[in-house]
């Protein structure tokens, strides 16, 4: 029973019968219904720690250091002018950074009227404002700007050295989401605009406005290229087809795919991300492909003279087998892109992988129904737009027959030449770089940098044996000659631990004399030290046990592999500190952003590994033979191993948007092999040569494949013209690898063909 009912669902699958046309109409409205409502709770977040396994060890380390530090996310504000230190514009920026601490994801703001300044005293030391916004009307614009150039801590952090730039710096609470980071940024802006001092407002960056820029850019490319893909796909589709009608159910069927897809997104909870929101793009090209393959079908039953309904359900029935097998492979590539630790590359994966299985339904399930009952005027005779590709794919299948070895031979010698070429890739993520030179925020953090300090953050954690860990003196001089090493570092712009505010307060102890700006010899003076003074910078640097504390590194570079480099340095120079007593950690954002770079090559191997299998199985199933499929295998690795090749010429890096590609590049162009693989075996089954059965399937199949082809690349090249980097290199290498695998299927699968023939008539003659 159990296998009769198994049997059963098999003829179902494989032989699909058609669907009435109101239920089919009805599955459509309520695909639309449903998840048009779901969008209304899609998650638009694009938060950094999206991007990082909740289990790693950097990760775990992080959760565990804000809960008893304060967090590393800041918004800079930088301000120019002559008047900066007048009364009124120190004023007003007094009342933005109020306006800023109100706002309820602000933890703290500095600026030089709200942070501490350490002072001799009569009684020993003080510790005040360093300008008190209270007392603005005392004093000159040139004594004001005098005292904060001589405070050991103000150049360099919130004003420049020279004096001629102020900046504001906004410290957020432990924020989820991008939208948090937006409504800060945008805090920033009406304060600075209600204030009146935004024409002195000459830059804004830091990790607060790098997330609400990347959430801007890819709201944007959602909102402009899905629409514009969708638009040329069936714009060309019309060049092709030449009909309004199937025209008109393709658009139903692209917008049930996408809408199917993104409110699974949000049905789920899952954000959408970067990553994720190149779904409706890659899932739109694809139907497009799918449907060209239906439509070339129906064009060669009603060229046999077949009319409806029965034109549908022929034509139905002779794609359908290989595309079911086509959905698997498509479907193999992008699941495994699930193998890359990082959760948005997973979720990209996992849902391209249901979209593709969606889009066999819509297309193979949904459409003919509609096809049947709306689509009654005569095709056109002619080959459409595209006929032309039918003559380029059996001029290119012939040359490949004719000149195998060569073919074969040639592609060898290339990807032998081009392998130095593609060993230089190397795992790069710079957010700063998927932005141009000319964006606001590229030339914000450049402003920043060259006038402050970096604003990539790295935190050096140190543990102590126990309580009172850090009130031994010996030991603080041992950790501030390290920090003083990790500050001479080129990419180590400024670094803060406690033994800098206890060189102040023992410098302000005795008179403000120099010589005394220094570290105590003396336990016990320590402890007083640390005893009477009551600021609110110190607790931020150690914590009440005095077990834990932190040195907080401002650094200039901004890619994982320069961070790295950076991290490597400092654990170099800790490793001669000693006191084994003590247990050192790299923390913060700098350290999170470094890891990535081991998930992207871990993640990339996987991924590639996980698809080559999967497809390689599938192939051998689908045609019962080993050499088959290892031929089948090779077209589609090629033009991977060009992408990669492209990518090392150009120095375009292995990042969140292009590790996706390889995935999409072997999962897309392995259906064009399917198709001719599955009619060439068809013809050598039943008889003909080798040479007759490569020769008529490209000439019955090389059209439609073609057409497909030319129509994603055209597609994807269209993302190329986006000015965010992540959205522009998915697509413009996304063309390239798909344009490389068309012309590895015209030209090096017939080759091995023939040449695999040859070798089989050989053998068999070598045997009798």
């Amino acid at each position: 029973m159990l296998r009769s009912w198994l049997q059963r669902i098999l003829l179902r699958v494989t032989q699909p019968q058609l669907l009435r046309r109101r239920p089919a109409m009805a599955i459509i409205l309520i695909i639309h219904l449903i998840c048009g409502a779901l969008l209304l709770r899609l998650e638009l977040n694009n938060a950094p720690e999206l991007y990082f396994p909740s289990d790693a060890p950097a990760t775990v380390l992080e959760r565990e250091l804000r809960a008893e530090f304060p967090n590393d996310e800041i918004l800079i504000a930088l301000f120019e002018g002559d008047d900066l230190y007048s009364s009124e514009v120190l004023g007003a920026l007094d009342r933005v950074a109020g306006r800023m601490e109100a706002h309820p994801d602000v933890d703290r703001v500095f600026s030089v009227t709200r942070v501490d300044h350490i002072a001799g005293s009569a009684d020993g030391f003080v510790v005040e404002p360093l300008i008190d916004p209270e007392r603005l009307d005392e004093g000159t614009a040139d004594e004001r700007l005098q005292r904060v150039l001589a405070d050991r801590f103000m150049p360099g952090w919130l004003a420049s050295r020279d004096g001629k730039v102020l900046a504001l710096v906004v410290r957020t609470h432990k924020l989820q989401e991008s939208r948090q980071r937006q409504s800060v940024e945008q805090a920033l802006y009406d304060a600075v605009g209600e204030e009146a001092v935004d024409e002195r407002l000459t830059a804004v960056a830091g990790t607060v406005a790098l997330d609400a820029a990347q959430l801007c850019s890819m709201v944007r490319d959602t909102l402009v290229f899905t629409p514009l893909v969708m638009g040329l796909g069936l714009a060309l589709l019309y060049w092709v087809v030449g009909r309004i009608v199937p025209i008109v159910i393709g658009a139903v069927a692209m917008s049930t795919v996408v809408i199917a897809c993104v409110g699974l997104i949000a049905a789920l909870g899952l954000p959408y991300t970067l990553v994720t929101a190149m779904i409706p793009t890659l899932l739109s090209a694809y139907t497009v492909g799918n449907l060209l393959h239906l439509y070339a079908a129906l064009k060669r039953m009603r060229d046999a003279g077949f009319r409806r309904p029965k034109r549908v359900v022929f034509a139905l029935q002779s794609v359908h087998s290989p595309a079911m097998f086509n959905v698997l492979t498509t479907a193999a590539g992008m699941i495994s892109l699930v193998l890359v630790p990082i959760p948005p590359i997973q979720v990209f994966g996992a849902i391209s992988a249901v979209g593709v299985v969606v889009i066999y339904f819509v297309v193979f399930y949904l459409v003919p129904p509609l096809l049947v009952k709306y689509d009654r005027g005569p095709w056109p005779k002619s080959g459409g737009g595209f006929a032309w590709t039918k003559r380029i794919s059996y001029a290119f299948a012939s040359f490949g027959m004719r000149r195998a070895g060569w073919v074969v031979g040639g592609a060898v010698v290339l990807a032998v030449a081009a392998i130095p070429l593609a060993l230089k890739v190397q795992a790069e993520s710079d957010l700063l770089k998927f932005f141009t030179a000319s964006h606001p925020l590229t030339q914000s953090t450049d402003r920043v940098e060259r006038t402050l300090v970096g604003v990539t953050a790295l935190e050096i954690v140190i543990d102590g044996p126990g309580r009172d860990a850090f009130k031994d003196a010996k030991r603080l001089q041992a950790i501030k000659a390290l920090q003083m090493q990790v500050e001479a570092l080129p990419e180590v712009d400024r670094s803060l631990s406690m033994m800098d505010i206890v060189e102040e307060m023992h410098w302000a102890f005795n008179e403000e004399d120099e010589a005394f700006r220094r570290l105590p010899d003396d336990d016990r003076l320590l402890s007083q030290l640390l005893l009477i003074y009551d600021g609110r910078d110190l607790q931020e640097l150690v914590n009440n046990e005095y077990q834990r504390m932190r040195i907080l590194l401002n650094v200039n570079v901004h890619g994982a592999n320069e961070i790295q480099g950076v991290i490597d340095r400092i654990e170099a120079l800790i490793a001669t500190v000693d006191d084994p007593a003590l247990k050192w950690e790299l923390a913060g954002y700098g350290r999170l952003f470094a890891d990535q770079e081991d998930l992207l090559v871990v993640g990339q191997l996987h991924s590639f590994l996980g698809a080559f299998g999967q497809i390689f199985l599938i192939m051998f199933l689908l045609w019962r033979s080993l050499p088959a499929a290892v031929i089948g295998m090779i077209p589609n690795l090629a033009p991977l191993f060009f992408v990669f090749t492209l990518m090392g010429g150009t120095g375009i890096p292995l990042d969140m948007a292009t590790v996706l590609i390889a995935g999409v590049v072997l999962g897309i162009t392995v259906d064009d092999t399917i198709h001719l693989f599955h009619n060439y075996l068809a013809r050598r089954e039943q008889g003909r040569s080798v040479v007759f059965s490569v020769a008529r399937s490209f000439e019955a199949s090389g059209r439609a494949v073609v057409a497909i082809s030319l129509l994603l690349v055209s597609q994807f090249l269209l993302l190329g013209t986006s000015s965010f980097v992540p959205t522009s290199n998915f697509g413009l290498l996304t063309a390239t690898g798909l344009l490389a695998g068309q012309l590895m299927e015209l030209l090096m699968l017939p080759a091995l063909l023939v040449l695999w023939g040859r070798f089989r008539t050989r053998h068999r003659f070598l045997s009798a």
